[in-house]
């Protein structure tokens, strides 16, 4: 369901006039066990009324855990540790719903700021809806999923997309690790034994030539240089990232758009299973 707000009315009116669409879902058949919920808003915002361009478009959906006990106290504290994390102290306190409101509040200001005044500049001068150029568009996109992972560990991952008048989008995904039973969120010291940091990128290592050779289909890449050749770890040396995801299977590592490679490139997902790194995490 979209509403289509004009830019001109009031920002209170603006977000509260999203939608918000909460759904849930079980993750076992404990009685007790949390529920993985999710509130959208899905939003489109004008500049001149009576215009369907330029606008600036919303869509945002936040996963949290819903207790299914009164004595569940730990679900409240890791939803306050993912929103502080992602968001900020400010968030940290907040519903769900307040969440996806304030953050929607946040991008109507930044857009209005960004190219309200131009726009209306070049509409004084004699600029036509039909000749807008693209840039005056902006897009927002927020993305989350929260599943149970290895070991007593939620997985949390956050994808933002955002187009906001530049050469292309841009788009980051964060992964959070929780620990299920005090809702602390696991760092990479935390999981891997630093003295074993030089084993570990051997491990990513291979992955990302075989996801390499995959990617270009082929088999020839067989080290480093055949990297670089690709733009591959051109400026950078491989590194142990602080996006990574205790899943059921393995340890899996993120690397966004231009960490490890030029944007043409892509992101990268590097699955390294438990049996080859095992023993170089921690306990």
């Amino acid at each position: 369901m979209k509403h289509r707000t004009n830019l001109f009315l009031s920002l209170i009116f603006s977000v509260t006039g999203c939608c918000m669409l909460p759904g849930c879902l079980q993750q076992d058949k404990t009685e007790t066990a949390p529920q993985v919920c999710t509130v959208s808003t899905d939003t489109i915002i004008y500049l001149q009324e009576g215009e369907e361009v330029p606008s600036c478009k919303i869509n945002l959906d936040f996963s949290y855990l819903k207790p299914t006990a009164e004595n569940d106290s730990v679900s409240p504290r890791i939803n306050a540790a993912i929103q502080k994390t992602l968001f900020g102290n400010a968030f940290m306190t907040m519903t769900p719903d307040k969440v996806l409101s304030t953050l929607a509040d946040n991008y109507i200001r930044g857009y209005r700021t960004d190219v309200k005044g131009l726009f209306d500049a070049d509409m004084h001068n004699g600029m036509k809806p039909a000749d807008v150029p693209a840039w005056y568009n902006y897009e927002y996109q927020l993305n989350t999923e929260m599943k149970q992972g290895y070991n007593g560990v939620w997985n949390y991952t956050l994808t933002n997309f955002r187009y906001t008048g530049g050469a292309h989008p841009n788009t980051e995904t964060t992964c959070l690790n929780i620990d299920s039973k005090t809702g602390a969120i696991l760092k990479k010291n935390d999981v891997f034994n630093p003295k074993d940091t030089a084993n570990i990128c051997k491990l990513i290592m291979n992955e990302l030539i075989k996801e390499t050779n995959r990617r270009l289909n082929t088999d020839t890449i067989t080290s480093l240089d055949g990297l670089q050749e690709q733009g591959i770890l051109l400026d950078t040396y491989l590194y142990i990232p602080s996006n990574f995801l205790l899943e059921k299977e393995g340890v899996t590592f993120y690397y966004n758009h231009y960490e490890i490679a030029p944007y043409s490139a892509g992101d990268f997902r590097l699955q390294v299973n438990y049996d080859d790194i095992q023993p170089y995490m921690k306990k």
